[in-house]
């Protein structure tokens, strides 16, 4: 598994860099790792969840939490959290998804509970075998067309596997 592009939504790359650079440090070795293999035969014809536990796992393997409430919507949980000011979402399913990720960063940066969120997307949806997984692409363009009313930073970092 790869980085294999970044959007940079409202600086949040900055903002972690400023309140914890290694937590990004982490992030980058944690995806960048080349034992960190995705096994793609795992996950065709099941579930997109299967790529997102194969994921998962390997943060968990680096002592992160996993599934965190937002606090401002408790009932809403966040893939994994390492450092409480900077959630991380893991959103490598189907595009439509990625709505309630941003509804929970949106909810929380609101009430000045976190700094920035993290979201982990396809960077190119065909090497992981569909069209319709979410990507850098799809991720960007639905930011953009909120951009007046989403004032969380949100560093979104596309993975090849």
């Amino acid at each position: 598994m790869k980085i294999s592009s970044e959007f940079n939504y409202r600086n949040a790359k900055e903002i972690i860099l400023q309140y914890n650079p290694k937590l990004l440090n982490e992030i980058y070795e944690i995806l960048n790792n080349k034992e960190n293999k995705l096994n793609l035969d795992l996950i065709h014809g099941k579930s997109q969840r299967d790529t997102s536990k194969q994921i998962k796992k390997f943060f968990l393997d680096k002592k992160w939490n996993e599934e965190k409430s937002c606090k401002a919507i408790p009932e809403m949980k966040y893939d994994l959290v390492k450092d409480e000011n900077f959630p991380l979402e893991i959103e490598v399913g189907h595009m439509r998804l990625i709505y309630a990720d941003l509804f929970e960063f949106l909810a929380d940066y609101s009430k000045e509970f976190i700094k920035a969120g993290i979201i982990i997307v396809c960077g190119d949806p065909i090497k992981f075998g569909h069209i319709w997984q979410n990507s850098i692409k799809s991720t960007a363009k639905k930011i953009i067309a909120i951009k007046e009313n989403l004032l969380v930073p949100i560093l979104i970092i596309g993975i090849e596997p």
